[in-house]
């Protein structure tokens, strides 16, 4: 991880505006995270992942980073924005839904927006979540900005700005900066203050510029990807048969394998362990859960060759369940 993006632990740990957690499961951080959000590991090995949170009034600023690929399905509150940019670590380019992008775009996700996103490893995301209120009552914000917002109705847009990602970048690094130095109240409203109408006027820039009258529509892949993920998921006893007879108005076998492949780079039934896998792996965590043997959890979700069970888990989280359970329970 860059430390630029971090104050010090010794400073979160002194304030208590700061909330500031390394973790070793991405379901822990998901719920850390707050809202609606449920997390999958998608690569193998151990996690770690950091999350850093600031509330300031109106305003609730994030940093998150994580060392592996995830499958992230949120659905966002009903009373904000949010405005998310990445700073990739390791490789330059990071890919959404099947698509590379540079690390020079912002997405603007409405009240009540529902997205699957697929995040890479080694990336630290910016999220900075705004009441609704905040931004569209805004004296600076441009009347045609407003309304562009209020028009995207749930759905999550990406705006391609060098420009825009940078303000974000920047005004987030200068306000934690400022909030570690512990001026006061009347200082984190300025710090508030300021961080939004940098966002307003960043927009209001973007939309002059032209940058975001389009709303880019989703890929037939990612689509079809979607469509058969719900099909797959749930369905623990003879997934093969069941999922291909369930699929047949997607499409063929083949350009089904390569919608997961183009997503999630792994074939559906590939992935269906793995969430179930990841299943097991939070019922282990869950204390009200500690009385259920391991292998009953493992059958529940479809597991029922334990060495087999063993195998795949100890290679996809980097332990076996005992261990995840005694280290969790």
């Amino acid at each position: 991880m860059k430390a630029i993006w971090f104050p010090s632990r010794q400073v979160t740990e002194r304030l208590n505006i700061f909330q500031d957690q390394e973790l070793q499961d991405c379901g822990a951080q998901a719920d850390l995270f707050g809202g609606n959000r449920h997390y999958v590991q998608l690569s193998a090995g151990l996690f770690s992942g950091r999350l850093l949170a600031v509330d300031v009034g109106d305003l609730r600023i994030l940093i998150e980073y994580s060392n592996h690929r995830l499958e992230k399905e949120v659905k966002l509150e009903g009373d904000c924005f949010s405005f998310v940019t990445a700073v990739a670590l390791k490789p330059p380019d990071i890919a959404f839904g099947g698509v590379t992008r540079s690390t020079d775009w912002v997405q603007v996700c409405p009240p009540e927006a529902e997205r699957v996103a697929l995040t890479p490893s080694n990336t630290l995301f910016i999220y900075a979540r705004l009441k609704t209120t905040a931004l569209l009552e805004h004296e600076a914000l441009l009347p045609e900005v407003s309304d562009w917002l209020c028009d995207l109705r749930k759905n999550p847009v990406f705006v391609t700005s060098a420009s825009l990602a940078n303000r974000l970048r920047s005004n987030t690094l200068a306000s934690l900066e400022c909030l570690a130095s512990d001026a006061g109240h009347d200082y984190r409203a300025a710090v508030k203050q300021a961080f939004i109408f940098g966002l307003v006027t960043g927009l209001n820039f973007e939309w002059l510029r032209q940058n975001m009258i389009g709303t880019p529509g989703s890929t037939t892949s990612r689509d079809r990807f979607l469509a058969a993920r719900k099909l797959l998921l749930g369905k623990h006893e003879d997934v093969a048969k069941k999922f291909k007879a369930a699929s047949k108005n997607l499409g063929s076998q083949r350009v089904i394998e390569q919608a997961f492949s183009n997503q999630v780079n792994m074939g559906p039934l590939s992935y269906a362990r793995v969430v179930r896998l990841h299943n097991a792996r939070q019922k282990l965590l869950d204390a009200s859960l500690e009385n259920e043997s391991i292998g009953d959890i493992a059958a529940e979700e479809g597991f029922w060759d334990w060495s087999r069970f063993t195998t795949y888990y100890r290679r996809q989280f980097g332990e076996l369940p005992s261990e995840t359970r005694a280290r969790f329970g």
